[in-house]
């Protein structure tokens, strides 16, 4: 392996990173990054991709597993290797990491000898390294439009790996989920799973294959098989809970969602999953009252930002400029949550609060179009307002 990668010690006890770097650097490493949790990682990765994270699994803010979930969904990133450095050595942590595309696993303490030959399983490369790249090259081919082109290099991989047709036909089954070809999904879908009954990522994507046909009952069935499977596995209580909450069995999706809670309390991911889950059906006022005071200070400015969109549009203004304040505590020189208020502001006749957001925004974004229009709109009906005061016809 090449010594002078950049490698990213995610670890939130001081001391436990620093043994990790002292063991690195007996093995002639020299360049490294720190974070105390997966948040304050992503971070630091858009600024500097490093050659290799290695990550624990427990942390504040984001976990290790929410960690490496993100870094795999970046389109933008190459493959970054990551290892699992951890306490834990059940096997469904294992299988947690596997599934979301971990290149190694070690339990602590570790020992110089382990890691060194971690370090020289991971960039001897194989097929966890080939796969993530392979499924980089697929996401850039769906978003091309080149269904076909993704189904062959596919179909060639799999000649390459056919121990791993398994997780290969399952890919498959993402790209035809990708195009919306769902009927020819769910068959590959029922092949796989007739071969292995115990494969809860191809439940998972069952479940969401028949929730976006709005086939309910059948989605919750295939999802309770997930959790039956990986019962640890957060994502799946989540998409339980969602499909409760189409099926308007707001009870249900409750305790789904709070046994994710229970699982990973200190993942504030899990937490902006739950709270999307009910405000992309426009249910703000039940995820107020079901989890409002619980998690509600953990949620991004874009959460907040989405949840007073969905206020707004539904002429509750009050409770819309509320969130906004929120988001703005968070971030005050956001362009886009700064002219959303302001839209609020005009709704509800305070143009001189919504001149000013509108003037922060452009402070920090000049080309800012959408809030030059709206500064110019509010312009125009206060201009037309001193007309008719002056000719004693107020509008």
């Amino acid at each position: 392996m090449d010594k002078n990668i950049t490698v990213m010690v995610v670890e939130d006890i001081l001391s436990a990173r620093e043994t990790v770097l002292n063991l690195l650097k007996a093995l002639g490493l020299t360049h490294f990054l720190e974070a105390e949790n997966g948040e304050e990682a992503l971070e630091k990765i858009k600024n500097s991709t490093p050659g290799l994270i290695i990550s624990d699994w427990n942390m504040p803010k984001m976990n290790g597993l929410g960690l490496l979930r993100a870094v795999r969904s970046r389109p933008e990133s190459p493959y970054i290797p990551f290892i699992f450095l951890t306490s834990k050595s059940e096997v469904e942590d294992v299988a947690l990491a596997s599934d979301g595309g971990a290149s190694a696993y070690l339990v602590k303490p570790v020992t110089i000898k382990a890691l060194a030959e971690a370090l020289n399983t991971v960039f001897n490369g194989g097929f966890e390294q080939d796969f993530e790249l392979l499924k980089v090259e697929i996401q850039n081919l769906c978003a091309a439009k080149e269904q076909a082109k993704a189904v062959d290099l596919l179909r060639r991989f799999e000649l390459l790996y056919p121990a791993q047709a398994q997780r290969i036909r399952l890919a498959h089954v993402r790209v035809l989920m990708e195009f919306s070809d769902f009927p020819k999904a769910e068959e590959m879908l029922c092949d796989i799973l007739a071969s292995n009954p115990l494969f809860a990522r191809g439940w998972e994507a069952m479940a969401k294959i028949q929730s976006w046909q709005g086939m309910w009952d059948q989605a919750l069935a295939a999802a309770d098989k997930a959790v039956s499977i990986s019962p640890n596995n957060t994502e799946y209580h989540i998409l339980r809970g969602s499909i409760n909450l189409h099926k308007e069995d707001l009870h249900e999706a409750r305790k789904n969602f709070m046994t994710a809670l229970n699982i990973d309390r200190k993942n504030d991911q899990i937490k902006q999953d739950i709270w999307n889950a009910y405000v992309d059906l426009d249910m703000v006022d039940e995820v107020q009252r079901d989890f409002g005071s619980y998690i509600f200070s953990s949620l991004t400015c874009d959460t907040l930002n989405n949840m007073a969109v969905a206020y707004r549009r539904k002429g509750e203004l009050a409770r819309a400029v509320e969130i906004y304040r929120a988001a703005l505590a968070k971030e005050p020189d956001n362009p886009k949550i700064l002219f959303n208020a302001a839209v609020a502001y005009v709704n509800r006749k305070q143009y001189a609060r919504a001149k000013s957001l509108l003037a922060h925004a452009l402070g920090n974004d000049p080309e800012f179009e959408k809030a030059k229009a709206l500064l110019k709109q509010i312009s125009v009906h206060e201009h037309k307002n001193d007309e008719a005061e002056k000719s004693g016809d107020q509008i």
